[in-house]
């Protein structure tokens, strides 16, 4: 009955033209359900009421009707939820999955839907990849990080000597283990003296060593400096070297609320139900 409440209530929603002042009600809206001595609630304020609490299901039903506009690989999903749904089994979750979606089967097809409104977050990424790239900045590199300027230095001298960077930095007592990641300028744990390097040059190799100087007090209230030193080894600034992390990465940060702005603009969504446009249109703007 839920999921008959939901569709009804999206065939509502789905039209792409302009929003009209109009409220929908049932043929036998006004029969009384129950009643008291000052009041009476009829199945049209039920159903109103039911309309207004389905919030989180017709945004997710409309959202599963976009998915059917695109050619999304649906035995990969399937096979990527069976996985997920086996690997739960396996780890003696097949009760708790019962006893809280009813049936394996339940659970097996709220994880497909999942999947395939969380494929919409990818394509959303691979439509604005020019886009995102220009906002990011990504970059490919290793990121080391000292507590003396000697052992910043040190792994500059073993580098041109001909170790790599890794095991440079790591035997010049790195406090960061310089692996191979992609950095962007809107990562909020890149400190800004590196983001200012990665920003000042457009080169790649190894950089020279970046300074940063944080003041604070002693115990006696002395004003004190704590240094930090950084080496960045760029491996590339061509995103076409490392696109498909760059896309994975990007897309496992995607906002719901992006996505839904997004879709429901590309795609005209537009409410016909007065009630449910009054809802909707306060969260999301483009559906006024």
């Amino acid at each position: 009955m839920k999921k008959l409440l939901v569709v009804l209530t999206t065939l509502l929603l789905l039209c792409s033209c302009s929003n009209n002042n109009h409220y929908s009600y049932l043929s036998d809206g006004d029969e009384v359900i129950f009643e008291g001595s000052n009041y009476k609630y009829t199945k049209n304020d039920l159903y109103k009421t039911l309309k207004i609490t389905s919030e989180s299901s017709i945004i997710y039903d409309i959202l599963l009707n976009i998915t059917d506009l695109y050619d999304i690989d649906t035995d990969a999903v399937n096979q990527e939820v069976e996985e997920t749904v086996n690997a739960y089994i396996e780890m003696g979750l097949e009760s708790s999955i019962i006893a809280y979606y009813g049936s394996i089967d339940a659970y097996r097809e709220l994880m497909y839907q999942s999947a395939m409104i969380s494929k919409l977050a990818e394509i959303y990424v691979e439509e604005n990849f020019d886009s995102l790239v220009e906002e990011q900045k990504p970059v490919q590199m290793q990121l080391a990080t000292f507590d003396t300027i000697e052992d910043a230095q040190a792994t500059i001298d073993a580098v041109n000597n001909g170790s790599t960077f890794d095991m440079a930095a790591i035997d010049n007592n790195s406090s960061s283990t310089p692996e191979t990641s992609i950095y962007r300028d809107t990562d909020s744990d890149l400190v800004l003296e590196v983001k200012d390097y990665l920003n000042s040059t457009d080169t790649t190799g190894l950089s020279t060593i970046i300074t940063r100087i944080v003041e604070s007090n002693d115990a006696d209230g002395n004003p004190i400096e704590h240094y930090t030193y950084y080496l960045v080894n760029v491996i590339s600034r061509n995103t076409d070297d490392f696109k498909e992390d760059l896309i994975d990465l990007i897309t496992s940060e995607v906002e719901m609320d992006t996505i839904e702005n997004y879709f429901f603009t590309k795609h005209e969504i537009k409410l016909y139900d007065q009630d449910l446009y009054e809802m909707l249109s306060a969260e999301f703007e483009v559906l006024k």
